[in-house]
């Protein structure tokens, strides 16, 4: 059974898209990002994560990552 502990992670990849077609007329047009996330599990083992996001909730990510990130140089 796998730990439920923070992982690394270790290679990120990423394609952003848009919708060609849908049953849903409003929907055509709009952006996602699809990302790949590779994380190490430990005992040389990773463990593939895959999300997928429309743009405003990829910057809303970015932007946590960003704070996360100035909390981390500011504490160090």
């Amino acid at each position: 059974m796998e730990s439920a502990g923070v992982h690394q992670v270790v290679d990120i990849e990423w394609k952003f898209g848009v919708t060609a077609a849908s049953s849903n007329e409003t929907q055509v047009g709009t952006t996602y990002l699809h990302l790949k996330l590779v994380l190490d599990t430990g005992g040389g083992h990773t463990k593939n994560v895959y999300l997928e996001m429309s743009l405003p909730q990829f910057y809303a990510f970015l932007h946590e990552l960003e704070k996360a990130k100035g909390s981390l140089d500011y504490i160090s």
